[in-house]
């Protein structure tokens, strides 16, 4: 007989059905795993759905249990707290005394998330570096690096380090987005453009980024490829109002009139 009743069964079938949840993207998708975590009592589940619910670390409900999880007894569950508050900007005084927790587990993620105020030569400074280091052989870890010199401001060190991880691992849609946020902040435009499009061709449903390279390509004076990127992004997402306005916008810089008001009357059906 199939499903999951009563006891321990029952939790175990809760437990993946609150990240699919999650997943979902629904805006009341948070309650499941909330409603979870609070019956859960094994460290290494709640650290779990800690990290499922990090992504939505701005919600009350959500950073209330993540402000909890910093006092846990389980270090995998302190951990998973500081990794969800890091995504808040204003959590830093909360995390700060992470840095002295007992488990280096805690302290590289506390220092992870503070990483730019850390002092040059100060412990935890010295010990996340050291952790840095550990990983350069891979893609992974170049990328890591890469991404703690960027946060840093050193934008040509970070990018020599996710130029390398790119050579090993050139489909990571993720490191080509990274890459051209970069380059965005170095005022290189139409490079950035061509790194979101490859990262947009390389996730067949990913609009964003299509509609990123768009964007980028437009700032770039590089009207063509942009027309060719939103159009790319809409056949993704049909939907997207704001994609259809500023096809409508490239197609009358580019003289097309009458597809540019096709486009503009799209965006005001939608």
């Amino acid at each position: 007989m199939y499903g999951c009743v009563g006891g321990e069964r029952h939790r175990l079938c809760q437990r993946p059905c609150s990240g699919a949840a999650l997943q979902s993207g629904s805006p009341a998708a948070s309650a499941p795993a909330l409603a979870a975590l609070a019956k859960e009592d094994v460290p290494a589940w709640r650290a779990t759905l800690l990290e499922l619910l990090a992504p939505r670390a701005s919600e009350p409900a959500v950073r209330s249990v993540l402000e909890a999880g910093l006092h846990a007894a389980d270090p995998l569950e302190r951990a998973a707290a500081v990794r969800g508050l890091g995504r808040i900007s204003d959590s830093a005084p909360l995390l700060r005394p992470l840095l002295q927790d007992p488990v280096r587990l805690v302290r590289i993620d506390a220092a992870w998330a503070l990483s730019t105020e850390l002092p040059e030569g100060s412990p935890q400074r010295v010990e996340l570096d050291s952790y840095l280091r550990l990983g350069l052989d891979q893609p992974s870890g170049l990328a890591r690096l890469g991404m703690d010199l960027a946060n840093r401001g050193r934008l040509d060190g970070a990018m020599v380090n996710l130029e390398r991880a790119s050579i090993r691992d050139s489909r990571d849609s993720e490191l080509n987005l990274l890459i051209a946020q970069i380059l965005v902040r170095q005022g290189k435009t139409a490079e950035a453009a061509e790194r979101y499009l490859r990262a947009a061709q390389n996730r067949p449903d990913d609009a964003e980024s299509a509609y990123r390279a768009a964007l980028t390509f437009a700032d770039a004076g590089l009207n063509s490829e942009a027309e060719k990127a939103m159009r790319l992004c809409l056949q993704r997402d049909p939907a997207r109002h704001r994609a259809w306005y500023n096809l409508g916008l490239l197609l009358v810089k580019r003289g097309m009139i009458e597809e540019a008001l096709e486009a503009l009357s799209c965006a005001e059906q939608i």
